[in-house]
């Protein structure tokens, strides 16, 4: 079996959708030898800051100078990047092997690519040694694949309205869903909540015996934007918390991973001609800070967006006027995908100078042409990553560097295919 065929065959588990409910996903990780127990766990659940915030605190824990294991989704621009020890992806003869060798469980288990790529996280956090896992939480908390981990510390972003189907009508509901991740007598990490979500929180430290841990604020920050300070402030508390070490290390390793974290995709200024900002501005929350930062940075912008169909798309198009004009729409390549056209009539309904163009690559050209000063790619992490690897494929902007360099390690069979 090549990579592009592991690839193909993971990601076409993908029409399996998402189903709902641990047994299935606890009996695939007991057939694997219960690989979650031979690590400590760290989870990272909410709406909006999750990735950022699991980056930051595995980079803390490398630097304290343990084998640290991270796990993130969506991934942007490699599906290795997903499952990472010591900052480097998962290499693809390990998922190559993965996938060849427990083909005959996941079919038993009817393992969707969500449980898949969990249970191959903790098997190559097993195998390689690693100490502390620190594991973005996928849909929700409570019925989530990665539960099946038992984090010795939860840290909880907060919630915005999102997935009310599945998680709930309302920001307490889907609150509730969330913390459900923690395990009984376990720490919490958690900033003082607004109304109903705060309560709910406490309703949840009372419940299950949870050790509250509120962050005093912080004046520093690995990424551009207030929000991150209070993503920061998190992973600083949790860091506290959890690892064991004398606070004047773990402060010197926050100031350290501060100063070196780069996270691709958020808020994230290349240098090109034009000026590219990409950004995973998926959900009204996100939009609002992508506007706050455009409105401080004070620069003509055009736009590059494409969102998916699931989420409140007119009023995230709403939200961009007046920051982005002209606007190229375009179609992230999902299953949930909505059509460029749509979103271009939906943007000349507001007013905007827009029109629809696929696919992402050609979108950013059309961008690129029509920016005044500074290209803005938002929405979808399928456009915002599509549209980065083609900025460097063309030379549009500065290419990969640090640990996004990886991407130049993935077989060129896998990225012919757009298996990435």
């Amino acid at each position: 079996m090549r990579y592009a065929e592991a690839l193909e065959y993971l990601f076409g588990r993908r029409r399996l959708g998402m189903k709902y409910g641990l047994p299935r996903m606890k009996a695939l990780m007991r057939d694997l030898g219960s690989p979650q127990d031979a690590f400590r766990t760290i989870h990272v659940v909410g709406t909006n800051g999750k990735g950022s915030t699991t980056a930051l605190l595995a980079e803390m824990a490398r630097l304290l100078g343990f084998r640290t294991g991270r796990n993130t989704s969506p991934h942007l621009l490699d599906f290795r990047e997903r499952i990472a020890v010591d900052a480097a992806w998962i290499p693809p003869d390990s998922v190559t092997e993965f996938i060849r060798d427990k083909r005959g469980l996941i079919e038993r288990h009817e393992a969707t690519f969500f449980e898949i790529t969990t249970a191959m996280a903790a098997w190559h956090f097993a195998r390689t040694g690693v100490e502390w896992a620190i594991v973005e939480a996928g849909l929700g908390g409570r019925l989530d694949a990665t539960r099946t981990f038992g984090g010795r510390c939860t840290v909880f972003t907060g919630v915005d309205i999102e997935h009310r189907r599945i998680l709930g009508p309302t920001k307490s509901a889907i609150a509730g869903e969330k913390l459900a991740i923690a395990p009984r007598g376990t720490v919490l990490v958690c900033h003082r909540q607004n109304g109903p979500v705060e309560r709910m929180v406490r309703d949840a430290v009372t419940a299950r015996g949870l050790d509250r841990i509120v962050p005093s604020p912080t004046a520093l920050a690995p990424l551009p934007g207030e929000h991150q300070l209070w993503n920061a402030a998190l992973a600083l508390a949790a860091a506290e918390s959890a690892f064991g070490r004398p606070s004047g290390e773990v402060a010197e390793a926050f100031a350290r991973a501060c100063r070196s974290l780069r996270w691709p995709g958020r808020l994230d200024l290349r240098r090109g001609k034009p000026d590219v900002l990409f950004d995973v501005s998926h959900n009204p929350q996100s939009v609002a800070r992508l506007c706050e930062h455009l409105s401080a940075l004070g620069r003509r912008s055009a736009g590059v967006v494409g969102f998916l169909a699931d989420k409140p798309w007119r009023r995230m198009a709403s939200m961009l006027s007046g920051y982005v004009d002209p606007v190229v729409a375009t179609t992230p390549l999902s299953d949930r995908l909505l059509p460029a056209g749509q979103l271009d009539a939906e943007f000349m309904r507001l007013g905007f100078d827009s029109r629809p163009v696929d696919p992402v690559e050609a979108a950013v050209a059309a961008g690129r042409g029509l920016a005044p000063d500074l290209l803005v790619v938002a929405g979808s992490f399928y456009v915002v990553g599509d549209a980065m690897l083609s900025a460097w494929r063309n030379g549009w902007t500065e290419g990969p560097s640090g640990e996004e360099s990886q991407i130049l390690d993935t077989p060129p069979d896998a990225v012919a295919a757009g298996l990435h």
